[in-house]
């Protein structure tokens, strides 16, 4: 049985059952989707609102001195369950690692040809 912590229309927030800190919860649309992209534009508010929400409610119950939070967004980033959540992670400690030591690196001197590319 899940240990939910929050709830409201659009989305619903529960512990981690394999928690990677103290006080891991997820926080799970209402509305399936097995990623952002695939959110409805109405539901994005909602589910960030209600993560806005958790955070508090953490910070107020467990005192960390930060959060790392994010989501794995496909297979190739990690993504087990297709249905999007959003990671909260108290941190206790400083030095911890920030969601940039999970990439590889990029080449400084693409950095034109990347933005223009994004661009479009």
């Amino acid at each position: 049985m899940a240990e939910i912590v929050h709830r409201d229309p659009g989305a619903i927030a529960f512990l981690d059952v394999f928690p990677a800190a103290r006080g891991h919860v997820l926080v799970v649309p209402r509305a399936h989707a097995e990623t952002l992209l695939d959110l409805e534009d109405a539901a994005v508010g909602d589910l960030f609102r209600t993560v806005k929400a958790v955070m508090g409610k953490v910070r107020a119950a467990l005192s960390p001195m930060g959060f790392n939070v994010g989501w794995n967004h496909g297979r190739a980033a990690g993504q087990h369950v297709f249905h999007l959540h959003v990671h909260l992670i108290p941190r206790y400690a400083e030095g911890g690692r920030g969601v940039q030591a999970v990439g590889a690196g990029g080449d400084r001197q693409e950095l034109e040809a990347v933005a223009a590319a994004i661009r479009g």
